[in-house]
């Protein structure tokens, strides 16, 4: 039997913290905005892994199989639950040294129609975002108002108010 506490999550993920440029990496996803790696559910509830299963697999889709990550490290990694709708998200903060050439490795990837389902075409483009910017008030105000944020090369782009929230979340417990 399904876990109560478990029930009420309905979706996981993972943000990148590139701990060598401080600066977060994220996903440009299906909504046309920056966000962290996540998205619904896709475990039964009777897995008690469910939660880490799932984000585990939105990493390694969102980022086309450049981010990977073993489920029991996963578990060790802080995290932040948003309630939305009566509903809970939890995403995890993954702290890594990116390597300088990420984004380059994200537009050479390759992928197979055939051997690939939807979900790793859910993802155009990722890029790094100064996380100096998240932990200033006035520019965090900025931001929350605006749903933008300034890449590391300064361009300011669109982010989704799910990484937003992510981001103000782990701000406020000390994570970034």
């Amino acid at each position: 039997m399904a876990s109560a506490a478990l029930i009420k999550y309905r979706g996981s993920g993972v943000l990148i913290v590139d701990t060598k440029r401080s600066a977060v990496l994220l996903v440009y996803d299906y909504t046309k905005n920056y966000n962290c790696c996540g998205g619904s559910m896709k475990y039964n509830y009777d897995d008690p892994r469910c939660i880490e299963k799932t984000a585990k697999d939105e990493l390694y889709e969102e980022t086309r199989t450049l981010f990977t990550c073993d489920i029991d490290y996963l578990m060790t990694c802080p995290s932040v639950d948003l309630n939305h709708k009566n509903s809970l998200f939890r995403c995890y903060i993954l702290k890594t040294k990116c390597p300088s050439d990420i984004c380059q490795q994200f537009d050479n990837v390759k992928l197979d129609e055939n051997t690939m389902g939807s979900d790793y075409y859910e993802t155009t483009a990722v890029a790094f975002f100064p996380l100096d910017q998240f932990k200033h008030r006035k520019s965090l105000l900025t931001i929350d108002k605006n749903c933008e944020a300034v890449q590391i090369d300064g361009t300011l782009s669109p982010l989704n108010r799910r990484v937003i929230s992510v981001i103000e979340a782990a701000i406020k417990e000390n994570l970034l």
